[in-house]
């Protein structure tokens, strides 16, 4: 499918520009050929019916019902034609073709009833006008349009030819860089749909097999069978679990920062939080210690800010060593400005014990990603941390984790007030 994309893009993009580039080229000729029938009107009009053309020499010395007088312009023929039923004249010292051409041009425009063409067996154009005691007819030579046109045409196919190789490879270039972000969702999205099913044939797959057991003994009591509604009842709640979190996951990603941003007081939340992971921390003999800077608001939703700090301190406190430490940072650093309050918000967790490996660091904000301490300690869904980096996305704060042995793991926010 992304090839397919891939392919249209470059598809589209090239006829749009061989289609510029061949308009160009044709709109170059038009442009030269008017060029050449405006010389021609304007010479024309440089001539009045008061302007006689008398006093000219002969055309051959033979008599005819019309007079032909001539004149040239630049590149441009104007020749008068009048009804006196004297000899045709023409000034030959200003003239660019012989008598017989301009003959056999003047009787074929008086022929053809037209007053604009061109006369392919003379190479000629004219434009021809009617006056008051005949016509008057601009010719001008077409060899150079003609040869221009050859050549614009030459040449251009040649350019757009060149030009096309060269732009088709720098669209392939471009459509491949274009679309490096539809095709890695699309990669997350495959892997998330395939990771997801996994999660969820395991529960279902439970549940299905102890529903099996209990009809198959449809005569034993609950309390005889209570082994298997405990694990239905366990498989069906971590999935409920799992759901939820994935609704919440499908959630962060449509929020729209706008139109749910409060005033929060940072430091009594991240308090509130400390107070309600105590009891969990002591339960496992980790030992839990929060440094809290006061009155830290920022602008927030407060819900989100909640399952940000909630989802850290669960993860130091599951993933810390037996009888470890946890600490949990609220600290704000201000920077040089006018505004008293510019700076930035740091809300850190940390924790004691193994440290995690650094291949594993790039990934463990990707959905379902668990590293094989995660898997063998913890039972979670690899949900979390993707849902900590959406939800700090909204508030345009930065999240980033370093892990060694000295300075344990540390997740940390960064949010800009």
């Amino acid at each position: 499918m992304l090839k397919k994309l891939r392919r249209r893009f470059v598809t589209i993009s090239m006829s749009i520009i061989c289609s510029v580039l061949v308009f160009f080229y044709l709109f170059s000729g038009a442009v030269f050929f008017v060029s050449i029938t405006m010389d021609m009107r304007s010479v024309l009009e440089t001539f009045s019916e008061s302007s006689a053309l008398t006093g000219i020499p002969e055309i051959g010395g033979k008599n005819t019902d019309d007079s032909i007088f001539a004149l040239h312009s630049g590149n441009v023929c104007v020749v008068e034609v009048q009804d006196l039923g004297s000899i045709a004249i023409l000034d030959f010292s200003r003239a660019n073709m012989d008598e017989a051409i301009l003959s056999r041009a003047v009787s074929y425009v008086l022929q053809s009833g037209y007053s604009f063409g061109h006369i392919n067996e003379l190479n000629l154009f004219y434009n021809k006008t009617d006056i008051k005691f005949g016509s008057r007819i601009a010719f001008s030579d077409s060899t150079q349009y003609f040869s221009y046109l050859e050549t614009i045409l030459f040449d251009g196919a040649i350019l757009i030819f060149l030009s096309s190789l060269f732009l088709w490879g720098i669209m392939r270039f471009l459509a491949k860089m274009s679309l490096k972000p539809v095709e890695k969702a699309w990669m997350q999205q495959k892997n998330f749909i395939a990771d997801a099913s996994h999660e969820l044939k395991t529960p279902l797959t439970v549940i299905l097999t102890n529903s099996g057991i209990l009809k198959s003994h449809p005569e034993a009591s609950v309390g005889q069978q209570i082994q298997w509604v405990d694990s239905t009842f366990e498989e069906a709640t971590h999935m409920k679990e799992l759901v939820d979190k994935l609704l919440l996951l499908a959630k962060t990603d449509d929020m729209n920062q706008k139109n749910m941003f409060t005033d929060v007081n940072l430091s009594d939340l991240t308090m509130q939080l400390a107070l309600q992971y105590e009891p969990v921390a002591f339960e496992k003999g980790i030992m839990l210690y929060s440094d809290i800077d006061k009155d830290i608001h920022i602008d927030g939703d407060r819900v989100a800010l909640n399952q940000i700090i909630h989802i850290l301190l669960d993860n130091a406190i599951k993933y810390s060593d037996p009888e470890g430490e946890v600490t949990l940072s609220l600290k704000k650093r201000h920077t040089y400005s006018f505004r008293k309050d510019t700076g930035y918000v740091y809300l850190s967790t940390r924790n004691t014990g193994t440290p995690i490996p650094q291949e594993d660091i790039p990934h463990l904000f990707e959905r379902f990603y668990r590293s094989d301490k995660a898997r063998t300690a913890g039972g979670g869904y690899g949900l979390g941390l993707s849902i900590c980096k959406n939800l700090a996305q909204l508030h345009n704060a930065d999240i980033s984790v370093t892990s060694d042995v000295e300075n344990g793991t540390v997740f940390t926010v960064k949010f800009k007030i």
